[in-house]
Order: C-alpha cells, then sequence, then structure tokens
C-alpha cells in the first residue's frame, strides 16, 4: 500500500512503515535542513517542502 508522510523529519517512522510493507511515495517536512538527511534514508521517495497546486494526486 502506498502512504504519504507528513512532517518527516529525518523519515524514523517512515522507515517503520517500510519495514511494515508499505511504500513511502511522498514525504513533506517544513524544516529543509532534514531534507538531506531523508533522502539518505530512504532513496528514491519524493520529497517537497510545499504543497504545490498538483497536490499529491499524481502519486496515485
Amino acid at each position: 500500500m502506498k502512504v504519504v508522510s507528513f512532517f518527516s523529519g529525518c523519515g524514523g517512522l517512515d522507515l517503520g512503515f517500510e519495514q511494515a510493507g508499505f511504500e513511502v511515495v511522498w514525504a513533506n517536512d517544513n524544516n529543509p535542513a532534514v531534507k538531506e538527511t531523508y533522502l539518505l534514508n530512504h532513496p528514491g521517495t519524493y520529497i517537497i517542502k510545499v504543497f504545490g497546486e498538483s497536490g499529491i494526486s499524481s502519486f496515485w
């Protein structure tokens, strides 16, 4: 099942989702400093800081 992550931080909770069989396809956080760490922990996840007009519908 695909899930999205809000206020993701470095992705600790997302790691639990992945270990439980979920696929994190989209993540966001309002702190730009955590982006690099998140991407190291979860390569291939699309991460954005601000919600855009397209939203997340393109990932479903």
